[in-house]
C-alpha cells in the first residue's frame, strides 16, 4: 500500500490532475473540478420550486410526483463538457461525483416524498456493450451515497435500439420511443415510490415513455430527477 501510495505522489508530481471542465487549472487528488468551475455551475434550484420547468414539460402528458433536474444544459459550457467526459471519455468517478452532487440537492426531496426505488434511464444492451456502463447508472450511484436511497439498474431495460432523438420534434421523438421499453422484474417495482434518473432532459420524451412503462407496469408514483434541463 506504501509503495502503491508513493507512486500516486510522484505520478500527480508529474503529471498533475487537471479539471475535467475547463482543461486547464489543476484539481487536487479526488477533485474533479477547479474552484472557478465549480463555482460557474448553473445550478436550477428546481428542487426547491413547485410547479418548476421541468414538472410543466410533463403536464398532461404523465402523471408525476415532482420532477426536477439539477443543472441548466447549456451549449459550450463547463457542465457540457463534463457530460461529455462522462458519456464519451470514459470517465465513470466523474459520473458518480455529479450524481452526488444531485443527491446534495435532491435530500430534503426525497425526505419530503416517499422514495422507495431509484432507477436509471436504460441503454439499449448494444449502446451498453460500446460504453461499457449506463452514464444514468452513474448518477444514481452518486445520489444513492449522498441519500442512502437504493438504485436498481436491471428492472427497466431498452428493448430497441433507437435513432438518435438529436433535431427530431417532440412529436418524432415520442414515435421514437414509444414502446420500446420493459420491465424485467413487475416484483421490484410494484406498490414503489420511484425516481427515474436521467442525464438530461430536452423534450422529455424518453423519460416519458419510461415512466409510463414503470406506471402501467404498477409502480405506485413516478418521479423524474436529471442532471441537466436543456433551456
Amino acid at each position: 500500500m506504501q509503495l502503491r501510495a508513493i507512486t500516486a505522489s510522484f505520478s500527480h508530481l508529474f503529471y498533475p490532475s487537471i479539471c475535467f471542465a475547463c482543461g486547464k487549472k489543476e484539481i487536487e487528488d479526488r477533485e474533479f473540478i477547479c474552484l472557478d468551475c465549480s463555482i460557474s455551475l448553473p445550478y436550477t434550484g428546481f428542487e426547491q420550486i413547485r410547479d418548476n420547468p421541468v414538472e410543466k414539460l410533463f403536464w398532461g402528458r404523465c402523471r408525476i410526483q415532482f420532477a426536477s433536474s439539477t443543472f441548466f444544459y447549456v451549449e459550450k459550457t463547463s457542465l457540457q463538457q463534463l457530460i461529455h467526459q462522462v458519456k464519451y471519455k470514459e470517465q465513470e468517478k466523474l459520473g458518480i461525483y455529479l450524481g452526488q452532487k444531485m443527491g446534495s440537492r435532491l435530500q430534503f426531496t426525497f425526505e419530503k416524498n416517499e422514495v422507495d426505488l431509484l432507477i436509471p434511464m436504460p441503454l439499449h444492451p448494444k449502446k451498453l456493450k460500446s460504453r461499457g456502463y449506463n452514464q444514468a447508472s452513474l448518477l444514481c450511484q452518486g445520489i444513492t451515497n449522498k441519500t442512502g436511497c437504493a438504485f436498481d439498474e436491471t428492472v427497466l431495460i431498452r428493448t430497441e435500439n433507437t435513432s438518435t432523438q438529436t433535431k427530431k420534434t417532440r412529436m418524432d421523438r415520442w414515435k421514437n420511443v414509444n414502446e420500446v421499453f420493459a420491465i424485467t422484474k413487475q416484483e421490484n417495482i410494484l406498490d414503489k415510490n420511484i425516481v427515474l434518473v436521467d442525464d438530461v432532459i430536452t423534450t422529455g420524451a424518453s423519460t416519458e415513455a419510461c415512466a409510463q412503462t414503470l406506471l402501467q407496469h404498477g409502480a405506485k408514483s413516478v418521479a423524474i430527477c436529471s442532471l441537466a434541463f436543456t433551456l
